[in-house]
């Protein structure tokens, strides 16, 4: 997968073009006007998936990391297609084609997992390569771990990753990190008032109560 887009085998892309009407070849000696009048007055719709190519197309891992709530990989990817309105085109042996909606992609940085972003580039899941890799869907609200480099201590703060926007920080900075530290049950329960189902990754995003309500 590369800038964002899919990575398909040769295999793959021939089987997405499995069904198509052959046209016949012709010879010219100059190419085709592409834009003559009437080409666009009729267009076939094909509804199998698997026949087009498309830029929207993301391979997912097949394992998804189950957030509370969720029982089952088919519950998880049931609520997906509501709250995100995605397809499940085709499954491989560790993988899943998916199409998205216009806009998302999929980025591998230049370290670390790849980064599937929304149409506003915010990061709302992250995966591996490994063949055991799990697709990670990220909350919009999550308590963080901030250090000091010159200290050596950190601290918490309360994060909305939908605009970046910090709700909540702890007052404390402490060698202790993550749930460990002394900050951690109070900033929990600050946001567990105010957003109930924040553990919920596919709550609170606007697109996804959208999604759910229509």
């Amino acid at each position: 997968m590369k800038k964002g887009k899919t990575k398909l085998t040769r295999h793959d892309a021939e089987r997405l073009f499995e069904g198509l009407p052959q046209g016949q070849a012709r010879v010219s000696s100059r190419p085709d006007n592409p834009f003559e009048p009437g080409m666009f007055d009729e267009v076939e719709r094909v509804d199998d998936e698997t026949k087009l190519w498309k830029d929207n197309l993301i391979a997912l891992p097949m394992a998804i990391e189950l957030p509370a709530g969720y029982e089952s990989v088919s519950r998880m990817r049931e609520s997906m297609v509501r709250a995100w309105r995605v397809k499940w085109v085709r499954e491989d042996k560790n993988e899943v084609v998916t199409e998205f909606p216009e806009g998302w992609v999929a980025v591998r940085p230049a370290s670390g997992p790849t980064e599937l972003r929304d149409p506003f580039g915010v990061v709302r899941a992250v995966y591996g390569w490994a063949n055991d890799a799990e697709l990670r869907i990220l909350p919009r609200y999550l308590v963080e771990s901030q250090a000091n480099s010159l200290s050596g201590l950190g601290s918490l703060l309360v994060r909305d990753r939908g605009n970046g926007q910090i709700l909540e920080r702890s007052s404390i900075w402490s060698a202790q990190t993550g749930t460990n530290h002394p900050d951690w049950t109070r900033l929990s329960e600050w946001l567990k008032s105010r957003y109930p189902h924040y553990l919920d990754p596919l709550r609170y995003w606007e697109d996804c109560e959208k999604n759910i309500l229509n």
